[in-house]
């Protein structure tokens, strides 16, 4: 009789025989894990848990670039009371198109169907406000 081949992993420290698929599949799998960590390597890629310390976790000494500083907070505050005016300024009929599009995410083509108008209309008024709103903002950037 010939000898049957014997498929021996190791699982959590113990020695356990599986099939040939599974063996092929861990071991397939062991190898992609490895050659991702090489790559990495090769990039300069640097996981986290190496900057670890016994004081602090590695990923505390990394700068958080996506944060905003308050400087940029200020600046966006004051930019967004200044457009809130700059709206609370326009006629009714335009700050109601403002509100549809920009605020409650309608399409021009839904704005202009619920006010019985043309999509061009529509697209013309919304032109005409924004450039408005950019003449207001700066008028209020003067004071």
């Amino acid at each position: 009789m010939a000898d049957r081949k014997k498929y021996i992993i190791k699982v959590e420290g113990k020695l356990v025989e599986v099939s040939p698929e599974v063996y092929y599949a861990y071991f397939r799998m062991e190898r992609q894990e490895r050659w991702q960590e090489e790559k990495q390597r090769e990039h300069g890629v640097v996981s986290y848990d190496t900057l670890d310390n016994g004081e602090m976790v590695g990923l505390e000494n990394v700068a958080d670039t996506a944060s905003h500083g308050l400087e940029e907070a200020v600046i966006a505050g004051e930019l967004r009371d200044r457009l809130r005016n700059a709206v609370a300024a326009l006629p009714k009929e335009d700050r109601e198109l403002i509100q549809a599009i920009y605020y409650e995410g309608m399409s021009e083509r839904e704005y202009a169907k619920q006010c019985g108008i043309s999509q061009n209309c529509a697209y013309k008024r919304r032109r005409r406000i924004l450039s408005r709103l950019r003449g207001i903002m700066n008028f209020f950037r003067t004071f």
